[in-house]
């Protein structure tokens, strides 16, 4: 508050050079100055409204506070590190050398200031009951003459790299919805027996050869590198992976059954392989 209280004898750009900020900060808290101190008395408990001891930190709270509000009308994810790491930058912008931007601190500002963490709102499926139940009846009988270790089953998930958390901070009774998320990702198909023994990763990229692949040969990474234009999964690479499974178990003569979940490409093989 002591930006509010300066702004009664001072400009802008005096409050600025005196605090050693730029002078748009200020202009940002002056231009909020009503609903900073409607915030401020309507957080004082009920009939105890009184005016609170100062820390020292009010201008840090208010440009944190600030950054805070336009964080949440841009639906960007806030969480507990990086209001610290704000208020930290914030209080060396002020040559704050004293303010410690401690969990003590997060605590005391998101309960000032009538915050909550919660989850942001997103898609989600769901799951036929039906087709659970008509499954739990098949499995026993299909895997009747497969012991644990040769049972695998293969699913593929998305690797949202560019995407950030679910969990924001955000002001009570607001609603709490994400913006746009973004939607560049790659493919990883992940294969496992029920006794834990694992197949080599399938990661499915855009490019054949990523940038982040220079002087990297992709046939010597821990998993096997596949693109196509979607990085997702298609018939010929899924082909190809079935044969490569269907090889090396035969060469192991090991038998096996394969599940696979949720299956968007046609997979039926001509040659349908004996042994796998």
């Amino acid at each position: 508050m002591n930006v509010i209280e300066l702004s009664k004898t001072k400009s802008a750009r005096q409050i600025a050079e005196d605090l050693g900020v730029g002078k748009t900060q200020i202009q940002n808290i002056l231009k909020r100055k009503i609903e900073l101190i409607s915030d401020y008395e309507n957080n004082a408990p009920g009939d105890r409204k009184r005016i609170r001891r100062c820390t020292g930190n009010e201008d840090v709270n208010d440009l944190v506070l600030s950054w805070f509000k336009d964080a949440v009308s841009r639906r960007v994810p806030v969480s507990g590190p990086l209001l610290m790491e704000k208020a930290m930058i914030f209080a060396s912008d002020l040559g704050n050398t004293q303010f410690k931007g401690s969990q003590g601190w997060l605590q005391s500002f998101v309960k000032r200031n009538n915050i909550t963490f919660g989850t942001m709102t997103g898609e989600r499926g769901d799951v036929s009951t039906t087709t659970v139940e008509e499954w739990k009846e098949k499995l026993p009988t299909i895997c009747r003459d497969y012991q644990p270790k040769d049972i695998f089953n293969m699913d593929e998930t998305g690797l949202f790299f560019k995407d950030t958390t679910k969990k924001s901070f955000h002001f009570k009774g607001d609603d709490c919805s994400a913006r746009k998320r973004s939607k560049e990702r790659i493919t990883v198909d992940l294969t496992a027996s029920m006794t834990g023994e694992k197949l080599t990763p399938v990661v499915i990229g855009k490019s054949s050869q990523p940038r982040c692949f220079k002087n990297i040969k992709t046939d010597k990474l821990p998993v096997t590198y596949r693109n196509n234009r979607k990085s997702w999964m298609a018939t010929e690479l899924m082909i190809n992976w079935l044969r490569t499974v269907d090889r090396d178990m035969r060469k192991a003569h090991h038998k096996i059954i394969l599940f696979l979940d949720n299956a968007p490409v046609d997979i039926v093989l001509r040659d349908r392989p004996r042994d796998c």
